[in-house]
């Protein structure tokens, strides 16, 4: 194990703060991961490691300030090959940025810095993006919100850690804010997509299982049957249908306020259904109402106006099974839009084509 403070003071890189903040932002891009990063400032100054981590966003820079605190605590184990290794995979990046044009010599004309200074720019983009979360959003509030940030994204030259930590800021839902955060870390392309995948398949078997019992609860209790009978198909719906039925039985009665709200997992709906169905039994549906003023699931009050309008139940099965069926390709349609624009804006894709990737989920194209 090499000890930090043996570190030769020739293998510093300290020229390389001198450039402009936008040439660092292009230099320690996810091609240079968090691990190389880390060994490449285990060698620099405590001025010259800020700068840098200062161009980085909270989550890269999050993880490489713990990756440094282990190794100068010697908890990770560095030896003085890996430290060169890493600082000549930051020279031929350095190299490669020059032979592309991107790094240039600096001007012989002395440009001000007010030039650079798009402080009035990030604040009107802070002002303009709202909190977003896809379970409360229709597809073209969706679409204009990511449109909104890949734009900002690619014209706020220089600032890009500032624009991510902003747009991950304003990210509520878990879908978004999970793949977004994988997105601007050094992660590649294809465990982003990856990750995406798994998480949509995790969040499509709840919300169908969501969707299922919302359903079974509605053609319930339009079919006056009584509590036990819908605890007992309620609980169907789980592995261990026992168990919860149990469950249902025993806490539902004890439950003060029910919720059919998104965050909420399948085995916290059905407690909340049933405690539904005891209010109506011992109150009226005009009381159960009362309950559900504030509930956010479309499909639970859809189902909850048909039910007070008194449906035929011919018509009421149909209704529910063809929005159920609707609700859940929104969902998925949502999820994949916002992993398009994601990989957009983490590639600095034209926000044109990624307005075109969007709308082409959709059978309208998106007016600005």
């Amino acid at each position: 194990m090499i000890k930090i403070s043996d570190l030769n003071t020739d293998q510093r890189l300290e020229s390389l703060t001198l450039m402009p903040d936008y040439y660092l932002q292009e230099i320690f891009t996810r091609d240079i991961s968090n691990e190389t990063t880390a060994k490449i400032l285990v060698i620099l100054s405590e001025q010259s490691k800020e700068i840098i981590l200062s161009n980085l966003n909270t989550v890269r820079k999050e993880k490489i300030s713990s990756l440094l605190e282990s190794y100068f605590s010697e908890q990770l184990s560095l030896s003085t090959i890996e430290i060169e290794q890493a600082c000549e995979a930051l020279l031929d990046r350095v190299e490669n940025l020059v032979k592309s044009g991107f790094i240039r010599p600096a001007p012989t004309v002395e440009i001000d810095d007010s030039f650079f200074d798009l402080s009035a720019e990030i604040k009107h983009f802070s002002d303009s993006l709202p909190r977003f979360d896809f379970n409360q959003n229709d597809l073209h509030d969706l679409i204009s919100w990511w449109n909104l940030a890949a734009k900002n994204s690619k014209k706020l030259f220089g600032r890009k850690p500032e624009v991510q930590n902003l747009i991950l800021e304003r990210l509520d839902d878990t879908f978004s804010s999970s793949i977004f955060r994988l997105s601007i870390d050094d992660a590649s392309d294809m465990l982003v997509l990856k990750e995406s995948k798994k998480l949509r398949t995790r969040i499509l078997e709840d919300y169908k299982k969501r969707v299922d019992l919302i359903e079974i609860f509605f053609l319930s209790i339009n079919s006056k049957q009584d509590s036990n009978e819908i605890a007992s198909k309620l609980a169907a719906f789980f592995p261990d249908n026992a168990a919860m039925l149990s469950r249902l039985l025993k806490h539902g009665p004890l439950l003060l306020y029910p919720a059919v709200k998104g965050r909420l997992p399948p085995e916290d709906i059905a407690m909340s259904l049933f405690k539904l169905k005891l209010i109506e039994d011992e109150n009226g549906q005009a009381e159960m109402e009362k309950y559900t003023q504030k509930f956010d699931d479309q499909f639970f009050n859809k189902g909850l106006s048909l039910i007070l309008a008194k449906m035929d139940e011919k018509y009421l099965r149909k209704i529910l099974a063809e929005r159920k069926k609707a609700y859940t390709l929104e969902l998925e349609i949502k999820m994949k839009m916002i992993t398009d624009a994601i990989i957009c804006i983490r590639n600095n894709v034209s926000p044109y084509i990624l307005l075109e990737l969007m709308s082409s989920y959709t059978v309208y194209d998106f007016q600005e």
